[in-house]
């Protein structure tokens, strides 16, 4: 493998992580040109929104499948591997493939005057050229952090969408609904129609109507369940760009409820990042016993995260554990502890190491016949994702598939 100073392509890519997050389409813009502009060789369907839009990345990835396109999906962030950003026909693409996208950016960012892109502008552009050389029919997009200034705006979409508004990321977005509905907004481009979920908040509406204008369109879900809703806009969006509906497969652990099976005990991961998430995913779970699992990277307020598992209605044990992973350190177990026993008084216990705590949970469900719930992050549950495929002597690669591969829904 192509190496440099600063060690192989993986220590270079690690690197970036130090560049933070950088909002602006100059770097990319200029980056996509050196690359040949792999992201307008297909077209795209762009989503954004607070909460959701991973689901319905997923559900329209799964049903073009199911009408034989081939789709690429890019996501963020990742559970397990970086290569899960980059997935073509549900799957990630191969260690191998992706080392030498990442080789090609490299290269890329090194001609005078040299550039130096962020960790989500390396992973964007390497899954614009991964796309590009599969030949993809399609691609869906899901934004970064906002809309208007997000690099993933650069792509050639036919179709954008957003999902739900809320308060999130209120340093770098606004301090208001209407502040962050009008960056999340900037994903539309005249003429190219904009499919929003229904938002109750006027000043919402407002925000992007006054953006997309009559290319906006009101969807108003008939249901409240998260999937149910990303299943209907996914139909809608669909029947715009010509796909027959049907139902669809979608198995993407953590992000997409779906129980798996630890040592006997069924437990159920949530990679949800905000209150808003946070609360609909412990909705699922409310008067029904159950073992916490809990750990979270440092937050600017961690009472007030901590506060959303305040309501132990049918907890039998909160356990917290550290996770490692992303531009921010774990929030150290005794800290977290704190948080948990000031919010509901229970006094939980501490196991550092997340697997430990995840066996120890198990156990502790598996004689009280009830279920393991995990979350606060989202390197927590990649860890359990993966230390679950190896001890289940899976392929990683298929525990990461989004969707069944079109050879296994056509027909």
């Amino acid at each position: 493998m192509h190496t440099t100073e600063g060690g192989d392509i993986r220590g270079w890519l690690a690197g970036r992580i130090g560049a933070g997050v950088r909002l602006g389409l100059d770097t990319c813009s200029e980056m996509l040109d050196r690359l040949g502009n792999p992201h307008a060789d297909f077209p795209s369907v762009h989503v954004a929104g607070t909460n959701g839009k991973g689901s319905l990345c997923a559900q329209l990835s799964a049903l073009g499948s199911r009408n034989g396109d081939l789709v690429g999906l890019y996501t963020s962030p990742h559970l397990v591997r970086v290569e899960e950003r980059a997935r073509i026909d549900g799957r990630p693409v191969s260690e191998g493939a992706f080392d030498q996208l990442l080789e090609e950016v490299r290269d890329a960012c090194s001609i005078e005057p040299a550039i130096q892109p962020t960790y989500f502008e390396v992973t964007f552009l390497a899954s614009m050229l991964a796309f590009s050389r599969a030949g993809i029919d399609r691609a869906v997009i899901e934004t970064g952090l906002g809309g208007r200034l997000d690099s993933t705006r650069l792509v050639d979409a036919d179709i954008c969408a957003i999902t739900t508004i809320s308060m999130d990321h209120a340093e770098v977005l606004g301090d208001s609904l209407s502040k962050i509905a009008t960056e999340k907004a900037g994903i539309h481009r005249p003429g190219v129609p904009l499919i929003c979920l229904h938002h109750e908040d006027e000043g919402v509406r407002q925000a992007i109507e006054g953006t997309a204008g009559e290319d906006a369109t009101w969807l108003h879900p008939e249901s409240h369940d998260a999937q149910e809703v990303a299943s209907q806009m996914a139909l809608e969006i669909g029947s715009r760009i010509g796909w027959e509906g049907m139902d669809v497969d979608v198995t993407w652990h953590g992000r997409i409820p779906s129980p798996m099976s630890w040592s006997g005990t069924t437990f159920h991961l949530s990679a949800a990042h905000n209150p808003e998430s946070i609360s609909h995913d412990l909705g699922r779970i409310a008067g029904t016993e159950h073992v916490l699992l809990l750990g979270m990277t440092q937050k600017e307020d961690l009472a007030e995260s901590a506060s959303l598992f305040s309501d132990d209605d049918g907890r039998v044990r909160t356990i917290v554990t550290e996770v490692n992973g992303g531009r921010r350190p774990s929030v150290p177990i005794v800290d977290l502890a704190d948080a948990i026993s000031d919010a509901s008084g229970e006094d939980p216990m501490m196991i550092p190491e997340p697997i430990d705590a995840m066996d120890v949970a198990s156990e502790i469900a598996r004689d009280r016949g009830c279920p393991v719930f995990v979350s606060g992050s989202v390197y927590l549950v990649g860890r359990i994702i993966e230390e679950h495929s190896s001890r289940e002597g899976a392929d990683l690669w298929d525990s990461l598939l989004a969707h069944p591969p079109r050879d296994e829904t056509e027909g």
